[in-house]
């Protein structure tokens, strides 16, 4: 995949968003500072006519009429859109357009999404995490704009326009053999195409094409099948018998770090998860999409900047952490990362300037004081709400920029006989001072004193050291016994954080009694 070079047209978009001005790809070995502005212009007015005045009433149905923006007018249909974002009294819309055109950048297409970002007070996650993705390895990223949306003559408020995650030249540019698909646990409800794993019962959707032949769906079943066998087997870290032939690393890679820095609430596989595939090629993780819930909100929730979220559950991230290759690549990446990361939130506030008195207009309009989602609402202000998204991302970068701690295995599976097993926790990332990480036993079915001996203690890392062993005295009592467990926990003071495996599960083996 590749970006075209594109630039911004529009009134008074002199410097909005030069997100995709480059291509990602490229952009990722360039030094700081080689990067373009992001700041948005001055919202545009973006005016639609339904025929007759006709509403829209649903995401099924389109309705026809007229577009227009910067002065130039287009025919179109119209429909709603979104899952539970379609619930909320501001509306999100879908636009097909009669004739392609370049609504944002230069390359014109025939479909457009109006996200509303009802529970976004600052109205920036969505375009702030878009900004962060397209200074990464992921093949394309949506641009957007924002304007004021009238409908039928009665503004509707501050939207994002942007483009629609599709397989086409400029946007998803993938082989026409290919396949978009949509890790979606909704799908059954929804009414999409696809299926679940047998390994794993991961949903799998076919975004394009959206309603494939019988031979799509067992070509693309069995791959992904055989890519779950390879990940979740024994030898799942072998370079070439386990996962890694199957995927491409670095966009898998970058999508967890932009997901996992936003805190993105559906990005632990739950929705809006998309990866591509081409016959004979690999799975290859992106476009991101989708981040009002998201840098501190949560559906009726708020969230703090410190924890882990894009890698809890079980999924195929969350599997491959577990690889210690993956997660130093994970960990130096982010490394790598940070400093553009760091330049793009310090600009939120003047990001934030060309949209205020729009933003505060929609805010009165659509939500009377209060948020439409309980917890999204974290200042009295617009621009409150915009430095308390500044701040909780730059406590966010601080906090995924600690050293972190992990077994290097979380299964070890020992015969039952008197010997000290020293599992190995790995830390990643430099440290100048000591760190200390704690352990204790968090449960199993082995019984402490007679099974094993292990007391609560702690490893101390002293500066350059990245490998400690864990000392863990196994016992043999002859007797016959089944198969019984340790489960030990890493626990860290302030100064790291916990990675992935956290916990490891020590198997010791049945023993027969032998005498």
């Amino acid at each position: 995949m590749s970006k075209a070079l594109r630039t911004i047209t529009g009134a008074g978009l002199a410097c909005v968003l030069a997100v995709g001005l480059a291509p990602a790809r490229a952009r990722a070995g360039e030094s700081a500072g080689a990067e373009g502005t992001w700041v948005p212009g001055v919202p545009a007015q973006l005016v639609v006519a339904t025929d007759g005045g006709a509403p829209v009433l649903n995401r099924d149905d389109y309705v026809t009429g007229t577009l227009t923006l910067d002065g130039v007018t287009h025919p179109l249909e119209i429909k709603g859109r979104g899952n539970s974002t379609w619930n909320f009294p501001k509306k999100p819309y879908k636009v097909k357009l009669g004739e392609d055109a370049a609504l944002v950048g230069t390359t014109p297409q025939e479909d457009w999404v109006l996200l509303a970002n009802a529970a976004d007070r600052s109205a920036l996650r969505t375009h702030t995490a878009f900004a962060v993705a397209d200074r990464t390895r992921l093949g394309w990223t949506p641009q957007s704009r924002f304007v004021e949306l009238v409908l039928n003559g009665t503004s509707q408020g501050m939207y994002q326009l942007t483009e629609q995650v599709e397989v086409k030249p400029g946007r998803v540019d993938i082989a026409d053999d290919a396949y978009l698909l949509e890790i979606n646990e909704r799908f059954v409800r929804d009414g999409d195409r696809g299926f679940r794993t047998v390994r794993r019962r991961t949903p799998i959707v076919f975004k394009d094409p959206d309603d494939p032949e019988r031979g799509d769906v067992v070509r693309v079943r069995r791959h992904v099948q055989a890519f779950e066998k390879a990940l979740y087997g024994k030898r799942f870290t072998d370079p070439e018998r386990g996962y890694r032939p199957y995927v491409d690393l670095g966009s898998f890679i970058d999508w967890y770090l932009v997901e996992e820095l936003f805190r993105n609430q559906d990005s632990n596989f739950f929705s809006s998860v998309y990866v591509s595939w081409t016959p004979g090629g690999k799975l290859e993780m992106g476009p991101v999409w989708d981040f009002d819930l998201s840098g501190g909100t949560a559906f009726r929730r708020a969230v703090p900047p410190r924890g882990w979220h894009t890698r809890t559950k079980k999924h195929w991230i969350s599997r491959m952490l577990k690889d210690p290759d993956f997660a130093t690549r994970v960990k130096s990446r982010w490394t790598t990362l940070r400093p553009r990361v760091e330049r793009l939130v310090s600009q939120l506030p003047a990001a934030a300037t060309p949209l205020r008195a729009t933003a505060e207009a929609d805010w009165a309009q659509w939500h009377a004081g209060t948020e439409l989602v309980l917890g999204s609402k974290h200042a009295e202000s617009f621009d409150g709400e915009v430095e308390f998204l500044r701040d909780w991302l730059t406590q966010r970068i601080a906090w995924m920029s600690q050293p972190e701690v992990g077994f290097v295995r979380a299964f070890s599976s020992v015969n039952e006989r008197a010997r000290v097993m020293r599992p190995r926790v790995r830390l990643l990332g430099e440290h100048a001072a000591p760190i200390t990480v704690g352990y204790q036993v968090v449960g199993g079915t082995a019984t402490a004193g007679v099974d094993y001996s292990l007391a609560p203690g702690s490893l101390v890392y002293e500066p350059g050291r990245t490998l400690q062993s864990l000392p863990i005295t196994l016992i043999d009592d002859r007797e016959r016994e089944d198969r019984e467990t340790i489960k030990i926990r890493l626990t860290t003071s302030d100064d790291a954080i916990v990675g992935t495996p956290d916990v490891l599960t020590v198997k010791i083996t049945a023993n027969d009694g032998r005498r």
